[in-house]
């Protein structure tokens, strides 16, 4: 026997109906993928966010690509044509600002860095500290390459300026970069 407040026996109920089954199976089916859940060691409503994001990246047109592909090809790109490849990255930064903006996300800086930890499975050093109209960003990966690094760097530079925020300090180096920006029209 199990408690719940009725209206969400009434919810739950309704839901087991609608996808066949009895409330018995249903609400054991969900404890099953609540232990689940658990024993990979994130709360049910972690669980949830991150499928929200999965479907909100994948809604946005982002795609799955080998690290050693993206690596190479954007050192090809790079090598190639420099200017061309660091406007193509930081254009496609001021698109990711404009969707968070036009999709009427409050904080576009707190949005993106939350894909950022969900999605940049090969950053291990993910900071973003807002203090008032000031902004840093601190990210550190070893694996990526240099001109990666130079490229992802210009990429967060039209992120910062779509979301509205001037650069005033930029120190890049093989898999490390640090910004900061400050608040346009402060």
């Amino acid at each position: 026997m199990l408690a719940a407040r009725d209206d969400l026996a009434d919810a739950i109920s309704k839901i087991a109906g609608r996808r066949g089954f009895t409330l018995f199976g249903y609400l054991n089916d969900l404890l099953e993928l609540a232990i689940k859940v658990d024993g990979m060691g994130v709360s049910l409503k972690e669980a949830v966010d991150s499928y929200d994001l999965a479907r909100e990246v994948k809604d946005a047109s982002f795609t799955l690509v080998l690290e050693s592909l993206l690596y190479d090809t954007a050192a090809i790109a790079f090598e190639k044509s420099n200017e061309r490849t660091l406007k193509a990255w930081f254009d496609a930064g001021i698109w990711i600002a404009q969707r968070y903006l036009a999709r009427g996300v409050k904080d576009p800086l707190a949005a993106y860095e939350r894909e950022l930890k969900v999605f940049g499975w090969n950053i291990p050093g993910i900071s973003l500290e807002q203090s008032g109209k000031l902004v840093s960003f601190r990210i550190l990966s070893p694996r990526f390459s240099e001109s990666y690094t130079v490229l992802f760097n210009r990429f967060l530079e039209g992120f910062l300026d779509g979301s509205g925020y001037g650069v005033t300090f930029n120190e890049v180096g093989r898999g490390n970069i640090r910004l900061e920006a400050v608040k346009k029209g402060s």
